[in-house]
């Protein structure tokens, strides 16, 4: 429940084993390694340069692999067991140092690249193909060939294309020409046809043309009629069609044995990975320099994997002045689900704290009270159990919203909602899961909406304090007595006693309390309005102390603001409801009533189970970061990010 002590290292190592290094490095997985720019080394010694030389082999290699992959993807057929949780095959070891020694992979790269290239070939010819016809198409009832066009010796001829709105001005302006108009067919819009004129008035024609938006058509190179220019085309698509045929057919057998290219495409980008780590690092002619940050708990285990290699060395060195920490959070088992939030938000800065295990259970809370339905916590429940049974990699986030799921059913019995009032509604008056239902339910939102509200807020208050309590033990570890006593616990003070006047004032405490709590509000006000801001010139910080002090009203809003946990509650519980009405109206209808009735139970409720959980999610992540956060924790750290293997299709076992 900690942020994770890093250590920074320094590995210098001969060239000659650097490759090795750099390897075992990868597959432990435990060490980030600084490029020249930010290590502190190349500040110190300017002299030290890269290696420039980088892996272009390699990068181009995986560039074919990966086109490769994504060409025979469409063509996969056979079921591999990839699913959207299990996106990853599994292969062993000894298949994958087959595949990666051997060329059988590279054999099939070059079947594949060929494969694309003719398929893309032939359906390049075909749209070239199929526009022509498509041109031509507007003067298939041309019987003229059309390279006797271009054979008239004292006339000229203009084929081209008029449209509707100025064919009749067309015509006008060519009768002053002598020229001679033969339409060929015809759109809707458009008039294909034919101007003939003399030689010696062509250029006087071509302007007439163009005015009347004229658009030319060519034939150049072509011969015969159009009707057999476009048999002889639709001829050539039959042709290439089956040839494209025999090609998918082609890329449908090599997409059979795609695994091997996937092998190797996830061996080689991480072979690129490690030669791009390597070329960024500085060096000498014959030393090459690995800084970077490793767990301080993972150092025994740095210095044991560099044993072997007489080459190299490893010490433990200071950071640089205002050098950026990477950041690690580590959280016990049931907690770390929970640091999806954390890193959602981002990562603490190292001085400050991981919230992960405050705000886990608050989370969890704020989730099932927005929900709040016993039958829609069960399936999350068995949904998520499923996936996390299933799924492959980093499980924590399905595992927290399974503890959600868990949350929320405890909710929605607390709140006798199940399936929002499907038991009272639907079900038999008198049936015996209505008088479980009413013996488990402790506050009905629907009946009482004070009570979950005076709850709401009661939650969103603590957990407030909660964030200003560990603010000042923060404080109190770092030994900063001032801003533990000025920043914290005044507030808490403050606060605090404020709701026991409030409490005392409506009769909930006894009315001798309020003397005391209104003694220790003036104190605590004094010290915030002299003291919060302990800086600058008394002027300023007392007009910026009475900022602070009003400041007691955006508490009060932060309160407030936790209202939502009833207002979703509602909103799902009056959803729910309402699709049970509409179950019982649709049910008595004849013949299909039933089914109609089932078929709207479950759509309805499945549709308000996901607009319900979306809302939950959204809202008790915003209760945590407006909130929660700002009371005690800092993000904007970097992350911790160690060189290691990287698979984006295989896993091996």
């Amino acid at each position: 429940m900690a942020i994770a002590p890093m250590q920074k290292v320094m590995i210098a190592a001969h060239r000659s084993q650097a490759g090795q290094i750099i390897s075992a490095l990868q597959d432990a997985g435990i060490i980030e390694i600084l490029n020249a720019e930010r290590a502190m080394v190349s500040k110190e010694w300017p002299e030290l340069e890269m290696d420039t030389e980088r892996p272009k082999d390699t990068e181009e290699l995986v560039a074919r692999l990966d086109k490769a992959i994504a060409f025979l993807k469409p063509f996969a057929t056979q079921k591999d067991g990839r699913s959207a949780l299990r996106p990853l095959v599994e292969v062993n070891k000894k298949a994958y140092t087959e595949i990666v020694l051997g060329s059988s992979a590279l054999i099939l790269l070059d079947k594949a690249e060929r494969a694309q290239a003719g398929i893309e070939k032939f359906q390049s010819q075909l749209d070239t193909l199929h526009t022509e016809i498509q041109k031509l198409s507007a003067w298939k009832d041309l019987q003229t060939p059309l390279e006797q066009l271009g054979t008239l010796e004292t006339a000229a001829c203009f084929i081209g294309i008029l449209p509707r709105q100025h064919f009749a001005a067309a015509i006008a302006k060519l009768e002053e020409f002598q020229a001679a108009v033969q339409t060929v067919g015809g759109g809707i819009t458009t008039q294909p046809c034919l101007v003939f004129c003399m030689k010696e008035v062509a250029q006087d024609v071509q302007k007439a043309l163009r005015s009347c938006e004229f658009e030319p058509a060519s034939f150049e190179g072509l011969k015969g009629t159009v009707a057999d220019n476009i048999t002889q085309r639709q001829g050539r698509i039959t042709e290439i069609e089956r040839e494209l045929a025999n090609a998918y057919k082609t890329a449908t057998e090599i997409a059979a044995e795609r695994l091997k290219l996937e092998i190797l495409a996830d061996h080689y980008q991480n072979f690129m990975l490690r030669k791009q780590t390597q070329s960024m690092a500085p060096a000498t002619d014959s030393t090459i320099f690995f800084e970077g940050w490793v767990k301080k708990k993972d150092y025994p285990q740095l210095v044991k994997l560099l044993e072997p290699f007489d080459g190299a060395d490893i010490a433990p060195i200071e950071p640089g002045k205002d050098e950026e920490v990477p950041v690690e959070i580590e959280n016990a088992k049931y907690v770390r689900p929970f640091e999806t939030v954390t890193r959602l938000y981002g990562m603490p800065i190292p001085s400050s704290i991981d919230p992960t295990v405050f705000l886990a259970p608050f989370f969890a809370i704020f989730f099932g009270l927005c929900m709040a339905d016993g039958g829609y916590g069960l399936i999350l429940v068995a949904l998520l159990a499923w996936a996390v049974w299933k799924a492959q990699g980093d499980k924590k986030m399905l595992w927290m919203l399974l503890v959600c799921g868990i949350t929320t059913t405890l909710a929605g019995a607390i709140t006798g909602s199940w399936f929002g009032d499907a038991i009272s509604s639907l079900l038999p008056e008198g049936h015996a899961l209505e008088g479980i239902r009413q013996k488990l339910t402790l506050i009905d939102p629907m009946k009482d909406p004070m009570k979950f509200f005076i709850l709401s807020l009661a939650i969103g208050y603590i957990q407030i304090q909660c964030g200003l309590t560990i603010a000042f033990f923060a404080n109190v570890f770092k030994k900063d007595w001032t801003a533990a006593l000025c920043d914290q616990l005044v507030w808490i003070f403050h606060l605090n006693s404020l709701l026991c006047i409030g409490l005392a004032s409506s009769g909930v405490l006894p009315e001798a309390v309020k003397k005391p709590c209104i003694f220790i509000v003036f104190f605590t006000s004094f010290i915030i309005l002299l003291f919060t801001v302990r800086s600058g010139g008394w002027g300023g910080r007392i007009g910026l102390g009475f900022y602070q002090l009003f400041s007691t009203v955006f508490y009060i809003g932060d309160v407030l603001s936790y209202a939502r946990l009833l207002a979703l509650c509602l909103v799902g519980a009056g959803f729910g409801m309402a699709i049970n009405i509409l179950v019982k109206l649709v049910i008595d209808l004849p013949y299909i009533g039933w089914f109609l009735g089932v078929v709207l139970f479950i759509g309805g409720h499945l549709f308000n189970i996901a607009l319900s959980i979306l809302g939950a999610f959204v809202h008790s992540l915003r209760l945590q970061f407006v909130e929660y956060f700002p009371k005690f924790f800092v993000g904007g750290g970097r992350d911790f990010t160690p060189l290691r293997k990287e698979y984006k299709h295989i896993q091996v076992k």
